[in-house]
């Protein structure tokens, strides 16, 4: 009978290892553990029910023989008297091992719960542990399809940019192109008008154009709009060279001081002008679509100040030439 204590001592450690080794990987190996462990229990109360049935029938035999023994003789009076003591005993052991019984049904059922809420806790934290799983893929896929809309969206901007670069390097290419031509062609006006330099006509370049500026006595008498000998000399050097550059665009401009009256003033500027375009067109095979003439009048000063030396410095001619950016524009446009 001292066994039984033991085992029973035994089966609880087991119980309670068992609940505390409960992990999330482990869940079905302890549910197992669990049922094999209320099963051992279940068999170790039967035993003891089996012992209280046997202490129990044992009780009514020698309650039989203390009957027997005391119809018997005194003299068996210590025998009685002993085996009252033992039945004693027995009660005694029954009521403990009642007592056991009652303890390791209670221990179960609290060891039972444990492991349920255990078990409970752990399903729980899978639960929130997948959700936050789902969560995460779920943003994951997102980022995805937002970063695959990115790389798409940078392949059609890298095509555009690739097509914007070629463009670009063509322009530039063109702009080289038409500074070199415009180089060229500063250099061959220079050379033709070389002997007119310093004296009424000046020669400079801006803006990728080649500006030739001619004073009013180099060409005109005041107020006239016919060209003197040395200016037609000078125009028609400058003629021979805009016939070989057929790709240079001419503009022709007039200029006045801010004396007189404004109407004339515009009419003498865009004379002049004419009668300039008129000498070239004359002295060479310039076609009349590359000539662009203007009259300024008195709307575009050199110099603001109201002085002798400004005004002369306002009354001239200006021959800019540009080269043709007919084929840059189109590279814009498109």
């Amino acid at each position: 009978m001292a066994r039984i204590p033991r085992f029973l001592l035994f089966a609880s450690c087991f119980v309670f290892m068992l609940g505390s080794c409960v992990s999330q990987k482990k869940y079905q190996t302890l549910e197992t553990s669990t049922q094999l462990t209320q099963d051992s229990l279940r068999v170790a109360l039967a035993n003891i029910q089996k012992d209280i049935f046997s202490v129990e029938a044992r009780n009514k035999t020698l309650e039989s023989q203390v009957l027997q023994l005391r119809a018997d003789s005194t003299s068996k009076n210590r025998i009685i008297k002993n085996l009252e003591l033992q039945v004693a005993d027995l009660e005694e052991l029954n009521k403990n091992l009642v007592t056991k019984q009652s303890r390791l049904i209670q221990e179960n059922m609290a060891e039972n719960k444990k492991i349920l809420e255990e078990i409970q806790a752990t399903r729980r934290n899978i639960q929130i542990q997948e959700d936050a799983l789902d969560s995460i893929r779920l943003h994951l896929e997102k980022e995805r399809e937002a970063l695959q809309k990115i790389r798409t969206e940078l392949g059609i901007k890298n095509d555009e940019i690739l097509v914007k670069n070629l463009k670009i390097a063509e322009m530039e290419d063109l702009i080289r192109r038409k500074d070199s031509i415009t180089n060229a062609l500063r250099t061959k006006v220079k050379s033709a008008l070389v002997g007119f330099e310093g004296q009424g006509l000046t020669i400079e370049e801006r803006d990728g154009k080649i500006y030739v500026l001619l004073d009013e006595a180099l060409l005109f008498s005041v107020g006239k709009s016919d060209v003197a000998p040395k200016g037609q000399e000078a125009l028609q050097k400058l003629a021979q060279v805009l016939e070989q550059n057929t790709d240079i665009n001419i503009m022709i401009e007039g200029h006045t001081d801010n004396t007189g009256g404004a109407k004339r003033n515009w009419e003498l500027s865009a004379e002049r002008a004419l009668a300039i375009s008129q000498i070239l067109l004359t002295n060479s095979k310039i076609e009349g679509s590359r000539i662009t003439v203007a009259g300024r009048g008195q709307y575009k000063p050199i110099y603001t100040e109201n002085t002798p030396q400004a005004r002369a410095q306002n009354r001239r001619s200006e021959i800019i030439l540009t080269p043709d950016l007919k084929e840059l524009y189109e590279i814009i446009n498109n």
